[in-house]
């Protein structure tokens, strides 16, 4: 009888930890679908910058005010920004954020130095709600005025 009660107990338990373990398994299938979608939506601001930088820098990019949170927009043809917050795929909430860069003695990026108005920090920042609190991805780079535009 006791071998019968300790078989049962250990059946009962191996059945309690697979259960949990395909819980969990569940939770991180559902859960990582948001995680690409929001890197690939940062890693296509970052695209946006770029574009934006390439059609005219002076335009585009050197008026953007460092500090301030934008939100991406496309009309169809070109990449542009604003103020107003959109979600995208009615979940995502995508920001880009300007820098200012500064350069040391010998050229190179630092926190101090004298300002290079051709180079910008970029911090593109996509959030989105996922079970009890927000989850946030984000990608930095800089980008430089290369065709002198």
């Amino acid at each position: 009888m006791v071998e019968v009660l300790v078989m049962v107990f250990i059946a009962s338990f191996a059945i309690f930890v697979v259960w949990k373990i395909y819980v969990l398994y569940i939770k991180i299938s559902l859960a990582n679908p948001a995680t690409f979608q929001a890197s690939f939506l940062a890693e296509e601001g970052i695209e946006a910058v770029k574009f934006m930088r390439d059609s005219n820098w002076t335009s585009n990019i050197a008026t953007l005010i460092p500090g301030t949170h934008y939100t991406l927009t496309f009309n169809g043809s070109a990449w542009g920004v604003t103020t107003v917050p959109s979600f995208i795929l009615g979940r995502f909430d995508r920001r880009v954020t300007v820098s200012n860069v500064s350069r040391d003695a010998s050229g190179n990026i630092s926190e101090s130095g004298t300002p290079d108005p051709n180079t910008k920090k970029i911090l593109v920042e996509v959030s989105w709600w996922e079970d009890t609190a927000t989850t946030t991805s984000q990608i930095t780079t800089y980008v430089s005025n290369i065709f002198g535009n």
